[in-house]
């Protein structure tokens, strides 16, 4: 009985495993054909040729000539199917990869003059020319039989044409009355009829501007974060460009703000630029302070790498002071010596991060909101040569929200609400250029940056889980842990005024009732208590 049990029990799994083989075979053959047809279809003029001369092969009695023909018609399409189904990264590098970039610069050099033509690019004028026939009477003496009108096109010169991964770029040179300006404006339509994903301009000179056509979006598909082990101190890796490449953001001398709406991935950015300076927290040449507005839900996951933390207005205050102070005594350790700060040990790089700014510099209480907004405005302008830099996000970009939005050297569009956000964000003219209204909401931490030359690209950050912040945060702990300065409480029976704030040495403005102005008390001049007397009026008993 059990040996009938086992033997049972081994047909199953063979059973099982005989179908599990037969699936993966189904599902191969079925990738082989679809990559084969997809092949065939991007040679139908090589496949179709070989078809029609193994027919006439075939006809004319040669059978071994027409076998040979139909498989190199088909051979290389089977060949390249199982290559790019087993091994799809080496064929997409050796075989499919320089194939489609040989055709796009193909395509460009052959329709150049129809492009322009139809983009705006070109302008033409009307000539009229006259045609010399041979007289019939006349022997070898040539007359004139007729006038024609001759239209000639003058299009900008196509200096040349490359590739690189994904991307298409145009060198081009204006023509005679022509500006970089006309070129930059007619990039929308080329990038149109190419069938591009995005693209950008770079003015290389007064007369020739770089087109750069993404032709295939790399964006697409969300990436994770991976946990920083180097020691990186003037830029971080946050995620990749739209062609590709690593997207690295400059943080050692740069204010960098980012303004996106809710769900656009503001935490994407914010953790890449922390999680990816924590080597360096660790290291002791850089110090995380934070600032975490949203009652510290976002500090709280990665609480290890930040010095300080301060999750409401008046904790935000008190830690701006203390930040604004390490900053008034290194500058006067500077003062003479150097002019731009180098991080060290002893005296490390110090990073401000603050996320929802808008609440501590729009939606808090009055007296707040304006020391608050002195302070960060000190730290934004003297900051950068001394080593202090400020990492901000906020969802509104509106100056009465944000007033200091001009004393930041960078910012990063996220998905925003309008093209006048955008404006806002980027400046004037980037709603065409650079729409970042327009980024899909199923693209979190997809965003436009300007260039230091002007030019503007699209990014996406990598996406930082939870589990993956608290790893950096217990592998990258920050060695030094620093306690806010606590605020004397206010009294609660004075009405908040702004004659009765005085600044603490070491915290925020707090309230304070000066001994001139508390209340004493006065005798009366009359009645019962004054005739029992009191020693402050100088009237005796009677």
């Amino acid at each position: 009985m059990g040996s009938n049990l086992a033997a049972a029990r081994v047909s199953f799994v063979d059973a099982r495993a005989a179908a599990a083989l037969l699936t993966r075979t189904v599902r191969f053959l079925r990738a082989v054909l679809r990559a084969a047809l997809v092949w065939v279809r991007g040679h139908v003029r090589w496949v179709l040729a070989l078809v029609g001369f193994a027919v006439i092969l075939r006809l004319l009695g040669n059978q071994i000539g027409s076998r040979e023909a139909l498989v190199l018609a088909f051979g290389p399409a089977l060949v390249s199917a199982v290559w790019a189904t087993c091994w799809p990264v080496s064929y997409e590098r050796v075989c499919a990869g320089p194939a489609r970039r040989a055709r796009w610069r193909r395509w460009v050099r052959k329709n150049w003059a129809h492009l322009s033509r139809e983009c705006g690019l070109s302008v033409s004028r009307t000539t009229k020319s006259r045609t010399f026939g041979l007289a019939p009477k006349e022997g070898s003496r040539f007359v004139a039989s007729q006038s024609q009108t001759v239209t000639v096109w003058s299009h900008p010169r196509l200096m040349d044409v490359t590739t690189a991964g994904s991307l298409l770029r145009l060198m081009i040179r204006t023509r005679t009355g022509q500006t970089v300006q006309d070129l930059e404006a007619a990039a929308a339509p080329l990038a149109a009829a190419a069938g591009a994903h995005a693209y950008r301009c770079v003015q290389m000179t007064p007369s020739v501007v770089e087109v750069v056509l993404v032709m295939q979006d790399s964006l697409t598909q969300a990436r994770p974060a991976e946990i920083p082990e180097a020691v990186y101190l003037n830029a971080v890796t946050l995620g990749r460009r739209q062609d590709g490449a690593p997207w690295h953001l400059t943080v050692t001398g740069r204010h960098t703000l980012v303004v996106g709406c809710s769900g656009s991935g503001k935490g994407s950015i914010f953790w890449g630029v922390c999680a990816g300076l924590a080597p360096a927290v660790r290291a002791g040449v850089v110090r995380l302070w934070g600032v975490d507005l949203k009652r510290g839900v976002e500090v709280g996951v990665g609480r290890g790498i930040f010095s300080a933390v301060a999750t409401n207005p008046i904790e935000a205050v008190a830690l701006l002071t203390r930040l604004l102070s390490v900053l008034e005594e290194r500058g006067n350790r500077m003062a003479g010596n150097i002019r731009l700060h180098q991080p060290t040990q002893a005296d490390p790089l110090h990073v401000l991060a603050i996320d929802e700014l808008a609440v501590l510099t729009a939606y808090t209480d009055a007296e707040t909101k304006k020391e608050a907004s002195r302070l960060l405005a000190e730290i934004l302008t003297q900051g950068r040569a001394l080593g202090v830099v400020v990492l901000a996000c906020v969802q509104d970009p509106r100056k009465e929200v944000v007033g200091l939005r001009g004393l930041f050297t960078q910012t990063i569009a996220l998905r925003l609400r309008s093209a006048e956000e955008t404006r806002m964000v980027l400046g004037d003219g980037m709603a065409a250029v650079a729409p970042a209204h327009r980024i899909s909401p199923a693209l979190p931490g997809t965003a436009w940056v300007v260039e230091e030359d002007g030019s503007t690209d699209r990014v996406r950050a990598d996406w930082w889980s939870d589990q993956l912040v608290r790893q950096v945060a217990a592998l990258h702990p920050s060695p030094v842990v620093e306690g806010l300065p606590v605020a004397p409480a206010q009294p609660a029976d004075i009405p908040v005024g702004s004659d009765d704030v005085t600044r603490a040495d070491s915290g925020p403005r707090v309230r304070a009732t000066p001994a001139s102005r508390q209340r004493k008390s006065r005798p009366h001049k009359t009645g019962s208590a004054s005739r029992k007397g009191s020693p402050s009026n100088g009237i005796g008993a009677a």
